[in-house]
């Protein structure tokens, strides 16, 4: 899918730039292992996203759905999405969803855009662009996010992503559980 950027570097650009999201393939996880670990660290505070493995998000990238926002050969932006049925690991698991009900359900897990890229809605543009490749049975999705990152609340609230509860995830960070009916 084709996206037109209209700002690089918090500046407009014309004509707008291209970029194409796509499906990541397992030989590009380093590459979004990389941009997960650039962004982070360039964040006011680091706490506000726990970081994966290079391992778990090449299993992601394999098993379940990861979308890439690609200038050329350049990441910049990611989007893993995962399918966890009835594992605990299901976002559904923490708002009383039950269990029978959580094969329907998908994880919006990690969604990171590279500073040079944002103020684009290329969070909520890789987001359309993976509902086109969720299983059919998949009905909602859950997410989470830091109360403190607002950039990143503002996007899910933006793409039809409500607050559902505020709780202690991920080894006791501070979360907002948000969820989306399809």
């Amino acid at each position: 899918m084709e996206v037109f950027l209209h700002k690089i570097c918090g500046q407009p650009v014309q004509p707008p730039m291209s970029m194409q999201l796509r499906r990541c393939t397992p030989e590009q996880a380093p590459a979004v292992y990389a941009l997960q670990n650039e962004v982070r660290a360039a964040m006011p505070d680091p706490e506000q996203f726990v970081p994966d493995t290079l391992e778990n998000i090449t299993a992601y990238v394999r098993n379940d759905l990861c979308i890439g926002a690609w200038q050329g050969s350049r990441l910049g932006g990611y989007l893993i999405v995962r399918f966890c049925g009835r594992s605990a690991h299901n976002y559904a698991a923490f708002m009383d969803v039950p269990r029978t009900e959580w094969e329907h359900w998908a994880n919006a897990d990690s969604a990171i855009v590279h500073a040079d890229f944002r103020g684009n809605g290329l969070q909520r543009l890789m987001l359309e662009a993976a509902l086109p490749l969720f299983p059919k049975k998949i009905t909602h999705i859950g997410a989470t996010v830091s109360p403190q990152n607002q950039y990143s609340l503002h996007n899910a609230l933006a793409s039809g992503f409500a607050i559902v509860s505020r709780r202690e995830m991920y080894g006791g960070h501070d979360r907002y559980l948000l969820a989306k009916e399809l």
